[in-house]
């Protein structure tokens, strides 16, 4: 392992409503390795999603290693799909070093 990794670990919490985008996003990218769950309940800054009539809506969660010069522009390309829709979606990136091992 290095002092200083390369790559890091993106997580992607993203509105539903929205994933389809995103997942074209990646593919017209290049970007085609990544582990994804969908039908996620969770709270955020846009609100809750329970998939239930009360909180309507669910999200989905992507988990993708990147080489680190890759991770600024999904984020602005993700950003612009989001800032496409006149109510924003949901969407939350985090980002933490990760060591290949």
């Amino acid at each position: 392992m290095t002092d200083s990794p390369t790559t890091s670990l993106v997580i992607l919490i993203v509105d539903q409503g929205v994933e389809i985008d995103v997942m074209e996003a990646l593919e017209e990218m290049g970007i085609d390795h990544f582990t994804r769950f969908s039908d996620i309940a969770g709270a955020g800054e846009t609100g809750r999603r329970e998939g239930d009539p009360i909180w309507p809506g669910l999200n989905a969660l992507l988990l993708l290693v990147m080489e680190n010069e890759k991770i600024q522009p999904l984020v602005d390309r993700c950003h612009a799909i989001r800032d496409s829709y006149p109510i924003t979606p949901g969407m939350k990136f985090i980002v933490v070093p990760a060591a290949m091992m």
